[in-house]
């Protein structure tokens, strides 16, 4: 099985956990980035139980300057094998536009597009140095389709999906494989202090989202999956 050095964003909870522990069953070395480090390390050892051949922890807001040559340090640090990318960390306020403080909207493209660019471009220079890596990008049906009250949201995950398909054609030609993997309401903390949301019931697990990461990232090398659009069994909700 071939060895990797995988990155996780948002790991602490959700889609980014699932990944982690997925993936460590593999034996992957993990990197796992997130702001609650007590949470970080507690996930680091169920990792280590369930496999993983080491994990480190970047606690740390991913928008912050620091975090990706930091995030890039860990993985220098942690072996050999292919460097994975899993961009996921997420924050999110719906509400009407003009009611939203600025700085809440502002700070979800710092999240969710400013922080998946600053980490991608901290672990760039190490797939194009080995000549492979892979990259997959957590984005949203919002990118493709807008809703009311999130003006914001919506805009950062469009972003995040221009990104992502700008990064997969100029760089395929060098080795790196970049998926957008699009799903659609799922089940995480997200909606913890949304009101009116539908029904949780009905939304992709987490364990579903970090299925599709997981064959993304296993996918042997003769193919990329350039974008993945992953609903729950109802549609988009």
């Amino acid at each position: 099985m071939a060895t990797y050095r995988t990155v996780v964003t948002g790991a602490s909870s959700g889609i980014g956990r699932a990944t982690a522990l997925l993936l460590a069953k593999d034996g992957h070395a993990l990197v796992l980035n997130a702001r609650r480090e007590d949470v970080l390390r507690t996930l680091a050892e169920e990792c280590l139980a369930a496999g993983s051949s080491a994990v480190s922890v970047v606690a740390g807001d991913v928008s912050h300057p620091a975090t990706g040559p930091q995030l890039a340090d860990a993985v220098a640090m942690s072996g050999a094998g292919e460097v994975v990318l899993v961009n996921n960390a997420g924050t999110a306020a719906f509400g009407p536009f003009h009611e939203l403080p600025i700085e809440t909207a502002v700070r979800m493209v710092d999240v969710l597009l400013s922080g998946a660019m600053r980490a991608t471009h901290a672990l760039l220079p190490t797939m194009l140095e080995e000549g492979r890596g892979t990259i997959v990008n957590v984005v949203s049906v919002a990118a493709l389709q807008t809703f009311s009250s999130a003006e914001a949201y919506c805009a950062a995950k469009a972003g995040l999906l221009a990104f992502s398909r700008s990064l997969a054609r100029d760089y395929r030609p060098m080795g790196v494989r970049v998926t957008s993997l699009i799903p659609g309401a799922s089940d995480t903390a997200l909606w913890d202090a949304i009101e009116g949301h539908p029904d949780r019931a009905d939304m992709l697990s987490p364990q579903a989202v970090a299925e599709a990461i997981k064959m993304v990232v296993d996918s042997p090398r003769d193919r990329s999956y350039d974008e993945i659009v992953l609903t729950p069994p109802k549609g988009v909700l």
